[in-house]
């Protein structure tokens, strides 16, 4: 109970940070939307998505070695090894950052007319530069993940992000209103975010070119250099279709198809992210402290309750889709609601491997990773090949739901084979019972104006499903019995020693 504490305090942190970073996004989503055309939106949906992939390049998986070795050497009382761990992490992110900047640029200008546009190409020479910045950014960020900073850590991530989207919305309201305004500014905001933590530890004597160790460095890359192919995956698992929505359907469904994935990358992550930043540090912390038992116990108490929240999330989702949709995106991307739920739950699915790959970060596989991520890829490509040109953009959605299913189950199979944690088929089908009773009630609910059907119908869904998942779902229940008697303790313990004092000071004349 006391690791799972922590993890909710940890999350509960994480999650007020993204809360905050969903409102930024619920401001610029919607100007967005309404400034630039579907076309445009689509269009600045591939830039970005580009810049993503090479920007996983970039970060060679280093961001992964900041929480891996922070508590051999980065927590340790030695000065010189403080100074090694992130000299040595954070330059080496430097070199290989900066080489792999110049090589898209190169292979920018080598590429045929035929394969890039000349659009494009203009709009990805001025987007490049965001390569290295979004690359050092989680590097820089993850030290103070990795020291359990996690207030410092919001401040600064909602900073840049509020800054960012404040800046872009008066500038393209008032000044411009096109995608090479909205890229120089994030890159402009993104500079100084990545200066202002890099003195942060440069005065506190962390960062020296004289502390760096290249063979410390290679350790890490021996550690990191295998999730570069398996986030590589993953963005071609996430951002494939993109490409090929683009070919076979054009900008316009590309922009209907980004609009409904954008959305629905707001539900995973207001539930994924805080609990995967939280989560990490604390198994390893387990793992090293307490061993394998308590660690599977942990792993698998945060898996179930993780899958109660998860149908929740799915079961307001279908109860809003239609209005979220119109009231953030605007009416002219109403057609992507229908994308919603299947895009939701594939990417809930997939938020699941986050307590999967536990078992083989701790048992360093992440070759097995990657290679499980790239048959999932595969199957992605290969269904977008064949339902996108039948069924249009809900093809795309299908194959994402499906390739995510594919590899939670083969990372499930070869995880549990390490560490198999213990999910409870009773409390998972509580929970559906629950949402399916919730969905029954709160859909008979009409309103016909979008915003207040949205609100009405999500606060709704939310209180009935958590009232009836507390009810029905006995772990959860035995959690909420847990923490009423951990009250009552505290309260009788309170009234105990107020009772002493009292008769210590009657006993004085």
């Amino acid at each position: 109970m006391s690791n799972l504490k922590v993890l909710y305090r940890h999350a509960l942190h994480y999650l007020t940070g993204r809360i905050s970073l969903m409102l930024l996004g619920f401001i610029s989503f919607p100007v967005l939307t309404r400034i630039f055309s579907v076309s445009n939106y689509g269009t600045m949906a591939l830039v970005l998505k580009i810049v993503l992939f090479f920007t996983v390049v970039a970060k060679f998986g280093l961001q992964n070695s900041v929480q891996r070795f922070y508590a051999e050497d980065g927590a340790s009382q030695d000065a010189s090894k403080q100074q090694k761990y992130y000299s040595t992490i954070f330059f080496g992110a430097v070199a290989i950052a900066l080489s792999v900047l110049f090589l898209f640029i190169g292979g920018l200008f080598l590429t045929p007319p035929s394969f890039v546009s000349s659009g494009l190409r203009y709009l990805l020479l001025i987007a490049c530069p965001l390569i290295l910045t979004r690359s050092l950014q989680p590097t820089l960020i993850g030290f103070l993940r990795a020291e359990g900073k996690t207030k410092t850590y919001n401040i600064v991530e909602v900073s840049i992000r509020a800054t960012t989207v404040i800046l872009v919305c008066v500038l393209l309201l008032t000044w411009r209103s096109s995608l090479e305004v909205f890229l120089l500014t994030t890159l402009v905001i993104e500079v100084l975010g990545i200066t202002v933590l890099y003195d942060f530890l440069r005065r506190r004597n962390l960062l020296s070119l004289a502390a760096i160790d290249w063979a410390y460095f290679r350790s890490a890359i021996n550690f990191a250099f295998p999730l570069i192919g398996y986030e590589l995956a993953s963005v071609v698992l996430d951002s494939g279709d993109r490409v090929l929505v683009q070919k076979f359907l054009g900008a316009e469904q590309l922009g209907y198809y980004s609009a409904a994935y954008n959305l629905s990358t707001y539900a995973e992550e207001a539930l994924m992210v805080p609990i995967n930043l939280a989560l990490f540090p604390i198994y390893m912390r387990i793992w090293v402290e307490k061993g394998v038992d308590e660690t599977q116990r942990f792993l698998s108490s945060g898996l179930n309750i993780f899958l109660a929240l998860a149908v929740g999330v799915v079961c307001v989702v279908f109860l809003t889709s239609r209005d979220i949709v119109v009231v953030l995106a605007s009416q002219k991307f109403q057609d992507a609601y229908r994308l919603l739920p299947i895009l939701v739950i594939g990417l809930l699915i997939y938020a699941v491997h986050i307590f999967l790959n536990a078992a083989l970060l701790i048992y360093r596989k992440t070759a097995t990773m990657t290679a499980l991520v790239l048959c999932a890829c595969g199957m992605n490509l290969a269904l977008n090949l064949v339902l996108i040109p039948r069924i249009g953009i809900q093809g795309a959605a299908i194959a994402t739901l499906l390739s995510y299913l594919l590899l939670v189950i083969l990372m499930a199979r070869i995880s549990f084979r390490l560490m198999p944690l213990k999910v409870s088929c009773v409390a998972f089908l509580t929970d559906l019972v629950s949402a399916a009773i919730t969905y029954g009630l709160v859909s008979q609910i009409t309103i016909r104006r979008a915003l207040p059907s949205a609100f009405v119908k999500g606060c709704l869904g939310v209180v009935l499903y958590c009232a009836l998942a507390a009810l029905l779902n006995p772990l959860i229940r035995e959690q909420i019995i847990n923490q009423f008697r951990i009250l009552k303790s505290r309260q009788n313990s309170a009234v105990s020693e107020s009772v002493k004092c009292h008769k210590t000071f009657s006993r004085i004349p």
